[in-house]
C-alpha cells in the first residue's frame, strides 16, 4: 500500500477490526482506511429512531443509518456522491426526514433479500476499502435499566430519563453474530472499540455473546478509544475511567489492553457551546485507568472545526506510530499459546513442566521470593514514551540511548520504566528492588520529586532501565509487575515468554 495523504502505512498491512456505531465509528474509519486495506467494521444495529426507525418498522429491515455512515467513511467517494448518500429529504409525502443512503440500503435489501447481502453489494457498488458486518442479523432491541429501577425500551429513548443508566442489555439475549465477523475478529492484529455513544453505540455490539467471546479469545491487541465529550443523558459527569469502567462491567474486566484518551484543551468558545447542551470535556484521569488494569495513552486528538470530535488523521497517525508496540504485545501472546499447544501435543503435563496429581505444581516455579541482582541505567530521554514500561529482548527494539552501552541481549533482559513528561528539576527514578516469586517479577522503584520549586525551563522525560541476567529468570511465561514504593498495587503488568 503506497503512502498517501501524508500517511505512511505500517509495513505488513495490519488487520484491524473496529467495533461500534454512530458518527464516532465513521470518524475513525476515515483515518484507518488510509493505513490498511485489511479493515473490518462491526456495527451496531439497535437504532430505532429517526429515518432508520421508520424504515425498520415499515419494511421490517435492520436499521441502516449506522451502516450508511460506515459505507461513506470507508469509500473513496467524490464529494458530490458523498453529499448524495447523506442527502436528507425535507419534504414530500413519506420522504421527509429520510436520507438517500438509508433508502439506498433499503432498496438493496429488497433486491438481495438479505440485509448482510445488501451491505456486501453496497460495498462493491461504492468501492469501499474493507468489509462491513452488522453486529447481528436478528431483530434486536436495546433496553436500559436505570438506577431508580425503571426499564427503558428502545435506543432512541435511552438517555431521555433523568436517572443514570445502571446497565443495558439486548432483547433477545440470544442474538447471533454474522459468522464472517467472528472470523475477522479471530484473524485480527488490532481490535478497536469506539469511539461513539457509550451505551447506545459502543457497548451494544459487544452484548452479542458470540462477538464478546470472540474478542476475548482473540490474540489481537484490544484498544478502547474514549469520547472527548460527555453525552447528556448517557454519561453525565463521566471521566475517562468512568467510561472504561462501564465498558468493562458490561463485558469483561480484562477485555481491553490500552485506552486512548484526548488530553488537548477544548477551546473556550466550543466548551461554552457544549455546556449549554449539558456536555463537558472528558477528564483523562490516567491513574484511575491504570488502576483498572488498562494502559492509558493520552495525546492531543481534537478536531474543533465546528463540532468537538476526534481528528481522524491524528488518530490514524497515532495508531501507526504505536503499531510496533501493539503488534509486539500480540506476538508475545501468540508465542505463549503456540508454546502451550506444542506442550500439550507433545506429551501433555510432562512437557509443560507440571508434576504431581494433587497440586499440579509447575516444576519451574520457586515457592520462595528471592531478590535478584540487576544493573541500572538512569536517563532523560529526548521524546515522550507512551507506555509506563517496555521489555526489550533485542537491540533493534531498544531505545537509541542504550546503544552506547553495548548490552548483550542474549544474556540480558532489559526493562525500561518511564515517568512520562515531567518539568525539569529533580524528577527521576530510583530503583528499590527486583524480586522474583514463582513466575512473578516485581520491580519496585521510587519516583523522586523536585528538591525545590524553581522556574520550569523545559520538559524532561525521565526513564530508567533495569538490566537482568537471564540466567536468574525461569523459562516459560513470567509476568512483570511494576510497582511504586508507596503503593501496594502495581502500576503496570506485562506478560512475557522467555
Amino acid at each position: 500500500m503506497r503512502e498517501r495523504n501524508g500517511f505512511r502505512p505500517f509495513e505488513g498491512e495490519a488487520r484491524i477490526v473496529v467495533i461500534g456505531g454512530g458518527t464516532g465509528l465513521g470518524t475513525i474509519l476515515r483515518g484507518l482506511k488510509k493505513i490498511t486495506h485489511h479493515l473490518t467494521a462491526i456495527v451496531t444495529v439497535a437504532d430505532d429512531g429517526g429515518s432508520s426507525g421508520r424504515l425498520r418498522k415499515e419494511f421490517g429491515i435492520l436499521p441502516p443509518g449506522d451502516i450508511r455512515n460506515c459505507l461513506i467513511a470507508m469509500a473513496d467517494l467524490e464529494p458530490l456522491m458523498e453529499q448524495l448518500m447523506q442527502f436528507r429529504f425535507n419534504g414530500g409525502s413519506g420522504l421527509a426526514g429520510h436520507s438517500f443512503g438509508n433508502l439506498f440500503l433499503t432498496a438493496m435489501t429488497g433486491i438481495t433479500g438479505d440485509f448482510q447481502k445488501a451491505i456486501e453489494a453496497s460495498v462493491k457498488v461504492l468501492a469501499v476499502k474493507g468489509r462491513i458486518f452488522a453486529a447481528t442479523l436478528d431483530n434486536v432491541s436495546l433496553r436500559a435499566e436505570l438506577q431508580d429501577g425503571m426499564v427503558v425500551c428502545g435506543e432512541s429513548t435511552i438517555g431521555q430519563s433523568k436517572a443514570p443508566i445502571k446497565r443495558i442489555y439486548l432483547e433477545p439475549a440470544t442474538a447471533k453474530a454474522v459468522p464472517e465477523s467472528l472470523q475477522a475478529i479471530a484473524e485480527a492484529d488490532l481490535i478497536i472499540i469506539g469511539p461513539g455513544s457509550l451505551f447506545t453505540s459502543v457497548i451494544p455490539p459487544l452484548l452479542v455473546k458470540e462477538i464478546l467471546a470472540a474478542v476475548k479469545a482473540s490474540a489481537a491487541t484490544k484498544i478502547y478509544i474514549c469520547n472527548v465529550m460527555t453525552q447528556p443523558g448517557e454519561t453525565d459527569g463521566f471521566t475517562a475511567a468512568d467510561h472504561l469502567r462501564a465498558l468493562l462491567e458490561h463485558t469483561d474486566d480484562k477485555l481491553v489492553d490500552y485506552m486512548i484518551v484526548n488530553n488537548q484543551e477544548v477551546p473556550p468558545e466550543a466548551r461554552a457551546a457544549y455546556a449549554e447542551e449539558g456536555a463537558e470535556p472528558v477528564l483523562p484521569d490516567r491513574e484511575k485507568i491504570t488502576a483498572l488494569g488498562v494502559c492509558p495513552i493520552a495525546a492531543p486528538l481534537l478536531n474543533t472545526n465546528g463540532l468537538v470530535r476526534h481528528d481522524a488523521d491524528l488518530l490514524a497517525k497515532l495508531l501507526v506510530e504505536l503499531m510496533p508496540v501493539f503488534l509486539r504485545r500480540r506476538d508475545r501472546w501468540r508465542r505463549w499459546w503456540q508454546w502451550l499447544f506444542r506442550g500439550l501435543r507433545g506429551g501433555g503435563a510432562a512437557n509443560l513442566g507440571i508434576t504431581g496429581d494433587a497440586g499440579l505444581r509447575r516444576s519451574w516455579l520457586s515457592l520462595r521470593e528471592k531478590e535478584l541482582k540487576f544493573d541500572f541505567i538512569a536517563k532523560n530521554l529526548h521524546r515522550f514514551q507512551m507506555s509506563a514500561c517496555e521489555v526489550y529482548t533485542n537491540e533493534e527494539e531498544a531505545p537509541p540511548e542504550l546503544r552506547s552501552y553495548k548490552l548483550d541481549f542474549r544474556k540480558n533482559l532489559v526493562i525500561g520504566v518511564y515517568l512520562g513528561e515531567r518539568p525539569c528539576g529533580g524528577f527521576a527514578l530510583t530503583p528499590i528492588a527486583v524480586r522474583l516469586k514463582n513466575d512473578r517479577l516485581v520491580i519496585t522503584y521510587r519516583e523522586e520529586k523536585p528538591w525545590q520549586a524553581g522556574v520550569i525551563q523545559r520538559l524532561t522525560y525521565p526513564a530508567a532501565f533495569f538490566i537482568l541476567d537471564r540466567s536468574q529468570l525461569p523459562s516459560g511465561q513470567i509476568s512483570i509487575h511494576l510497582r511504586r514504593e508507596e503503593e501496594k498495587r502495581p502500576v503496570w503488568v506485562e506478560k512475557l515468554i522467555l
